[in-house]
């Protein structure tokens, strides 16, 4: 009965057009249109929270766009377990719902509003939005996340960079061969313990050499078939590289249990001499603590992809944002929701969501935005773009230069991931498979397997679900 309600209410909406309705304003000052918020970390009883909120009410208000906001408390647990959980039944009831995955199978049950007509009616999305954003509402168009590409960008510190005479060739020429090569020269030269540390996987180090072996995306073609490339002859040999740099050292060989706050932790205190970090705001976290750390000629230098069958951080998945926010489709108040999302991504949006809080976080000086001490307190609550920003106004770093160089580096090597979104019935054999993988790269890499059971592990890789789901992804990529 709701999936039915939600089809003739999409079908509306298509008729009058979302940006005609927008047109026409919305609730009045005497009745404003209540709409409820939820996201991870964003808490209602926060004086900063609270302050936010009554600032985007009084801007929307003076564009004839009347809302009540009430932001909502998370259920007690991790977020992106528990929130899916009681979304789905009916626990919770927001009507702007930020996602940190679990979100799939709501969307297939009918649960979230098809934001393309809401987007394609905005301007102010439309000027802040990336390529890869726009890749991936075409293929799912429920959650919208306004943010740099969540590339991770390999860093080394200024003082030691200056120190290694292999870490200006990697500059140059970022091969596989000299990032090898820069690991040996910080280990032999003591500069670390260890050259490389992760936090508990890999994901950070496939940034970094994926495409230069030649893993250029989820799903690749092999002869007639469209196959994951965790089972390929080109992840052998990347697996082999990793495992290379454990059995010598450079690799942390405690990487396995690294959660991420001992993983900075190792590159802050100097046992680790590289690590990788999110572009943008998390490089920008690192390199502020490192020099806090540390001193100024700490400061991070991102470096770039390796270089060999391909050059590129690892694939961007566009298949679907990993994170964002969703308007619950049952939600008696879509439009007002989608005016508030659209809001943020305006030019007054953009000031409340990136600089914070006049008087508090920044002061006005003319025209320019002098950011305060209390600046690095605020993160933004919607879009964490500074996209929409104009930055020659602001006084004071929004972000520091590695940070700046780290975005730039992220869009000059970005490169679309090829995936495929699964269907019910094929997820449980992935999720098996997935754990075959990361119970055989992990003890290849440590050396408790030797490099030839991947041979192994492809066979049973392809008994567990890579043969039939292999079939259903050449029906939808042929």
């Amino acid at each position: 009965m709701k999936k039915s309600l939600v089809c003739l209410l999409v079908g509306l909406l298509l008729l009058s057009g979302a940006a005609s309705v927008l047109a026409q304003g919305i609730g009045s000052a005497e009745d404003p249109v209540h709409v409820t918020y939820l996201c991870k970390d964003v808490v209602p009883s926060e004086e900063a929270v609270i302050d936010l909120f009554d600032r985007i009410e009084k801007a929307m208000a003076e564009k004839g766009i009347f809302v009540d906001l009430e932001v909502l408390e998370s259920p007690a647990g991790k977020y992106a377990d528990v929130v899916p959980i009681a979304f789905r039944t009916e626990q919770i009831n927001p009507d702007i719902i930020y996602f940190q995955g679990g979100d799939l199978p709501i969307s297939q049950e009918g649960l979230l509003e098809d934001l393309t007509e809401y987007i394609a009616g905005s301007e102010n999305v439309n000027n802040i939005i990336g390529a890869h954003s726009v890749e991936a509402l075409k293929s799912y168009p429920y959650l919208l996340w306004l943010a740099p590409g969540r590339v991770q960008i390999p860093l080394i510190r200024k003082d030691h960079f200056e120190q290694l005479d292999s870490a200006k060739k990697v500059l140059e020429d970022p091969t596989v061969e000299n990032y090898y090569a820069m690991f040996k020269e910080m280990k032999e030269k003591e500069l670390c313990e260890y050259s490389i540390t992760t936090d508990g996987g890999i994901i950070k180090l496939d940034n970094v050499f994926n495409h230069a072996f030649g893993v250029t995306a989820t799903i690749v073609k092999d002869g007639d078939n469209w196959v994951y490339s965790a089972a390929t002859d080109a992840e052998k040999e990347k697996l082999a590289f990793y495992a290379k740099l454990y059995a010598e050292g450079l690799l942390d060989n405690e990487y396995v249990t690294k959660q991420w706050d001992t993983m900075e932790q190792a590159f802050y205190e100097g046992k680790a001499c590289f690590v990788a970090g999110t572009a943008g705001d998390v490089v920008n976290v690192y390199n502020n603590k490192m020099i806090q750390t540390n001193g100024a000629e700490t400061e991070l230098i991102a470096l770039p992809p390796a270089s060999g069958v391909s050059q590129g951080y690892k694939s961007l998945d566009v298949s679907k944002e990993s994170r964002g926010f969703a308007i619950n489709a049952y939600s008696e108040v879509k439009d007002a929701a989608w005016a508030v999302l659209d809001f943020m991504a305006g030019p007054e949006g953009r000031i409340f969501d990136k600089l914070g809080l006049e008087g508090v976080h920044y002061t006005m000086d003319g025209d320019k935005y002098v950011l305060t001490e209390r600046y690095p307190e605020w993160w933004a609550k919607f879009w964490p773009t500074v996209n929409g920003l104009d930055l020659e106004k602001v006084e004071g770093e929004v972000l520091t230069a590695p940070a700046l160089d780290s975005l730039e580096k992220a869009g000059q090597y970005f490169a679309a991931d090829v995936n495929v979104i699964l269907p019910e019935d094929l997820l449980p054999l992935k999720d098996a498979m997935d754990m075959l993988y990361t119970e055989y790269s992990t003890d290849i890499i440590r050396g408790v397997r030797p490099i030839e059971d991947f041979d192994e592990f492809v066979a049973k890789w392809n008994e567990a679900g890579g043969t039939q789901i292999t079939e259903y992804l050449n029906t939808v990529l042929n």
